[in-house]
């Protein structure tokens, strides 16, 4: 800036005393001699960049709208899908939580632990997949940081960037489950001893085989980095609701042998 500042200043003294010189020889008397010559100003010189080429400042604007856009957008279909999983894991651990504390049957407990076990197991999983871990929040980031990297560097068109899933349908998602875990656990609440147990047994039947179905959903039309994560889990899935199809055909039976001793 500096310089910019000098060399104005230069052509600016250069102009005044040419301008000077010309006054000067208006005043003085008519000479046979040719008139002095003007000064030539020397040809301005372009400015100096200050941040860059041309092309790097359009790069880094790009890089800028990538950034403002990416951040009115909702989250890439994998991220969605991990995002998902998570909560529904959460619900079952919380939920066997509850059957840990309310039931009175050891083997019905006992299914309880495994599930929290493996659901938190699964849980670290996936969120190494979104790239943070529970006392972080970069996950959220992480594509936005992919995208803004590859667009200042050149090599990113729009066909190559990943599909995204709207906010609201997020949002949602995201409610209904919340919504599921809550009037889950207010019914649960409502039963005690065998009937509890009965209970909770039916509900985790009817959690495990929808989990399973979408489990088995990604696996064959997901996206291709979560398809191992996808049969991976759909193993421990369909050891749970095996479990509790065995475990609550165990209990049934027991109530009807009883009721059938009493008779």
């Amino acid at each position: 800036m500096s310089k910019i500042r000098f060399t104005i200043a230069t052509l600016a003294v250069t102009s005044f005393c040419g301008l000077a010189d010309a006054q000067t020889t208006q005043v003085l008397p008519a000479q046979t001699s040719p008139p002095p010559v003007q000064p030539v100003a020397p040809a301005q010189q372009p400015l100096p960049q200050q941040n860059g080429s041309i092309v790097d400042q359009a790069d880094r604007y790009e890089s800028r709208r990538v950034v403002t856009d990416s951040k009115q957008q909702g989250p890439t279909v994998k991220e969605a899908i991990l995002q998902k999983l998570q909560k529904a894991n959460e619900a079952e651990i919380e939920l066997a939580k509850l059957a840990i504390q309310k039931s009175d049957n050891e083997d019905v407990k006992k299914l309880a632990q495994t599930i929290v076990q493996d659901h938190e197991a699964c849980n670290e999983k996936l969120q190494k997949m979104t790239g943070h871990d529970k006392n972080s929040g970069q996950g959220q980031h992480a594509q936005q940081d992919r995208t803004t990297s590859n667009q200042q560097a050149g090599r990113l068109s729009t066909s190559d960037q990943s599909p995204t899933v709207p906010k609201e349908l997020c949002r949602i998602a995201e409610q209904a489950c919340e919504n599921s875990l809550k009037m889950t656990k207010d019914m649960l609440s409502k039963y005690k001893g065998q009937d509890f147990n009965m209970a909770f047994l039916g509900q985790q039947c009817v959690a495990h085989t929808m989990m399973l179905a979408e489990l088995k959903a990604i696996e064959s039309s997901g996206p291709q980095e979560l398809q191992q994560m996808a049969q991976e889990a759909s193993q421990k899935v369909e050891q749970h609701l095996e479990k509790s199809k065995q475990l609550a055909k165990k209990l049934e039976d027991d109530r009807k042998n009883k009721n059938s001793d009493r008779s």
